[in-house]
């Protein structure tokens, strides 16, 4: 009785968090956390959870690390990041069917204890993260009065094929609300002939945009400065959507929050499954590198509640 009510009171803690501003991983890890609390008090059930919520996860990250260290090797030869990629990578997908086994080791054997948490903390955030960002990119609640598409690199100094579907799906939302302005974002890198928002503009253009409907936002190096650089096209009673890719979207929604921009966002898929989980973990670094005291924080803290 004491696990469902606690289980409940973290869904509810989540859905007002959600209902105030979705844009935090708050808004998957409660629901998360009062879904993994129920399970925990049906015995039966909790080895199933436990293969779902812990297994799953870090299984998808081991393929994905093991691909990426293959990869490395076979196209530069030996390689240490290479090696660490599909060594690591290979010793999480073994670990994760073994979890199970190394759950009925989990009161006798305290290194076991340590491994299960650590590992366990990481499938958590996977977890969390992901379904933070399913929450984010539920249907729009607002018409938007500004469109942001974020950049992505050029290839050979044209639209790739990730910036591609993210101009497609701005575009889209702009034939939805006409009236809205679309505004491009995305700066020079060192391998690119042309800032990003300009080749954007182009390709909108293309499309039968009219230009008294783009504004270019060309300053920017990174997600951060996207939005930062961006606000300056954005009044205090803009209702603004946010277009990026599915795996880039919680990050870039958390930034926009950041800097207070009021927003929506709009995610759009990216086909290539090892591509968008090998995007998904490098996000995931990216939002610990953020809150590089606060993540590292709750590691310890779960591991001292196991020692206790």
């Amino acid at each position: 009785m004491v696990t469902l009510l606690i289980g409940a009171g973290l869904i509810i803690l989540g859905i007002v968090v959600i209902a105030h501003d979705r844009r935090s991983l708050l808004s998957g890890l409660l629901p998360f956390l009062g879904l993994l609390t129920w399970l925990t008090g049906l015995t039966p059930v909790w080895l199933a959870s436990t293969l779902l919520v812990i297994v799953l996860p870090l299984g998808i990250l081991g393929e994905v690390l093991t691909h990426d260290g293959y990869w490395l090797l076979s196209r530069y030869g030996t390689f240490a990041k290479g090696y660490f990629f599909l060594v690591g990578g290979f010793l999480v997908m073994v670990f994760a069917p073994l979890f199970p086994v190394l759950w009925l080791l989990w009161r006798s054997v305290l290194t076991v204890k340590l491994m299960l948490a650590i590992y366990g903390y990481v499938a958590v955030l996977i977890d969390a993260y992901l379904l933070a960002t399913v929450i984010n990119a539920l249907p729009l609640t607002i018409k938007p009065t500004k469109i942001l598409i974020l950049g992505a690199g050029l290839i050979k100094g044209g639209v790739g094929p990730v910036l591609r579907r993210r101009l497609l799906g701005g575009l889209a939302l702009y034939q939805r609300f006409p009236k809205a302005e679309l505004i491009m974002s995305g700066g020079q890198g060192d391998d690119e002939p042309e800032p990003e928002a300009v080749a954007m503009h182009r390709f909108a253009r293309q499309k039968g945009v009219p230009e008294s409907a783009i504004r270019l936002e060309t300053n920017s190096t990174n997600t951060a400065t996207n939005l930062s650089e961006a606000k300056r096209f954005i009044n205090s009673g803009d209702r603004v959507v946010l277009v990026t890719s599915d795996y880039h979207l919680l990050r870039s929604l958390l930034y926009a929050r950041r800097q207070g921009v009021n927003c929506q966002g709009l995610a759009v898929h990216t086909p290539h499954f090892t591509f968008t989980c090998n995007a998904f973990i490098r996000e995931l670094g990216a939002y610990t590198i953020i809150h590089r005291y606060l993540i590292p924080l709750g590691l310890v803290l779960v591991i001292i509640l196991c020692l206790i």
